[in-house]
């Protein structure tokens, strides 16, 4: 596997962005770039705004025909066909986005996934579940959307750029201190890249909770779930209008290729294990970033039926606890950077301690929150951890050659899928079997598990790297100037 993983490294991201540096770009490519973020920005934002009233609409929706246990059932099995449909496409399509450029795959997979948003009304099980697979078989938005961030920082234009929108420019002042202490430049680029837009999608989910209460409140049942659909029917006419192709070695595409360029991204598939599994301390990673989603997953899917079956709350409660839910982990992303990352804890362990600490909040929020304003306080400690997975996914990223990204991409969202659809099995059968004495509550203490794991995991990567004094730790690019050394030689 070594040897295989080594072919795929090449002209890595690092390589690439440190030539970057040194190289102005053409005016007309400075203004493709600067489009192809501002389209990433506005369609997950709009894509996350659809996900934030459907996730506050639907639960309320299929309550209307069946018990909280069933529509719980449904949710879940749509949400597992959803994450399967992920898994076996979203490699694949990645690695097309290497082969025919990221713009029509994304056009493609924008288009299909409004179409599906548009078909919710009937509250079938079969029904849910098949939608759910067509519209995960096409959700690559998310990888393809890193990607594309991928190869604007290759460039040398990364998000918050002197080009870039002020509140991104904003941003990047905010979280560049908290990503100082990563490996390198290019690393702190691309964990301030991944966080940026994490924090936009997240930005748009919270939005879409205040919108799904709007929508339920104001509008016919059917025609609620229905019109969530709407925003990202306006993303991916923004995406087909106005993105750009950003791929190192894109061509004219044409669609009469597209079954040469599936075979060849079905048969990059075998490369797949060896590229994310590189080495010891990318398998720690991947571990622990996987078990995050486990448990950002499971809660995130059950935690409304479980303050139904506690507190019999409103879809206006649910709405709030939605919206603290999201913004706690980018919080304490911010949070836990500035107090943590740069402190003599160093990396590995700072990381450790904030994924703990989600595990200790999750404890308490499953067996110690009477009200539901405890509730909310709570989720807060409980999902505040979760924030640390943009810079494990950015300490992913630059090893692999740009013109591979979507393939990297693609398969570590996969990989994550995969364990959370499992891991989702087993949300559900512990939520079913608690609701009547515990209402629930053992989802909140299977997180808390995970997230145990995922803090070893993590401490287990960063004391794994070490450096001898006096030894190079990047790859020497001829030209570049000498790296800025720093005292934490162990991330």
């Amino acid at each position: 596997m070594a040897d295989e993983a080594a072919a795929l490294l090449g002209d890595s991201v690092e390589e690439a962005y440190d030539r970057a540096r040194h190289n102005k770009l053409t005016p007309e490519k400075a203004r493709e770039l600067r489009h192809a973020r501002w389209c990433v920005y506005a369609s997950q934002f709009l894509h996350k705004v659809a996900w934030g009233a459907y996730s506050v609409v639907s639960p309320f929706y299929l309550a209307l025909f069946m018990s909280t246990a069933a529509a719980a059932n449904v949710a879940t099995a749509e949400w597992a066909a959803y994450s399967i449909g992920q898994v076996l496409c979203t490699p694949i399509l990645g690695a097309a986005t290497d082969q025919a450029g990221r713009r029509p795959v994304f056009v493609v997979c924008q288009m299909l996934i409004t179409v599906v948003f548009l078909v919710l009304f009937w509250p079938n099980l079969y029904w849910w579940a098949i939608t759910g697979f067509i519209q995960g078989c096409f959700s690559c938005t998310w990888a393809v959307s890193i990607t594309i961030l991928v190869d604007c920082v290759s460039n040398g234009a990364p998000p918050g750029g002197e080009d870039d929108i002020l509140i991104m420019r904003l941003f990047r002042r905010i979280a560049t201190p908290a990503s100082e202490t990563l490996d390198g430049e290019v690393r702190q680029e691309l964990a301030v890249a991944v966080t940026a837009l994490w924090f936009v999608a997240g930005a748009g989910e919270v939005v879409g909770y205040g919108v799904g209460y709007g929508l339920w409140a104001i509008l016919p049942s059917w025609l609620a779930i229905v019109s969530c659909g709407f925003f990202q029917l306006v993303g991916a006419l923004i995406v087909y209008a106005y993105l750009p192709e950003t791929a190192p070695s894109s061509k004219p595409f044409a669609y009469a290729e597209a079954l040469d360029s599936a075979m060849v991204a079905v048969k990059a598939q075998t490369q797949a294990v060896a590229m994310v599994l590189r080495d010891t301390r990318s398998t720690y990673l991947t571990a622990s970033y996987v078990l995050q989603y486990f448990a950002l997953t499971g809660v995130t899917d059950l935690c409304v039926f479980w303050g139904q079956a506690k507190y019999d709350w409103s879809a206006q409660a649910a709405a709030v606890y939605l919206a603290v839910f999201t913004i706690s982990p980018g919080v304490g992303a911010l949070i836990g950077s500035r107090l943590l990352y740069p402190s003599s804890l160093r990396y590995a362990k700072s990381i450790a301690l904030m994924l703990f600490s989600a595990a200790v909040g999750c404890v308490l929020e499953g067996l110690a929150s009477p009200t539901v304003a405890s509730a909310i306080g709570l989720s807060i400690l409980a999902t505040a951890g979760g924030g640390v997975y943009p810079a494990i996914l950015a300490l992913l990223t630059p090893d692999i050659a740009p013109g591979k990204q979507g393939h990297l991409q693609g398969a570590l969202y996969a990989i994550a899928t995969l364990g959370s659809v499992a891991a989702l099995g087993i949300y559900l059968a512990l939520f079913n079997t608690t609701e009547t004495f515990l209402n629930g509550a053992s989802i909140w203490l299977l997180s808390a598990v995970f997230f145990v794991f995922a803090a070893l995991f993590s401490y287990a990567a960063g004391e794994r790297i070490t450096v001898e004094r006096g030894q190079a730790k990047h790859p020497v690019i001829p030209g570049s100037p000498p790296r800025r050394r720093t005292k934490y030689q162990d991330v």
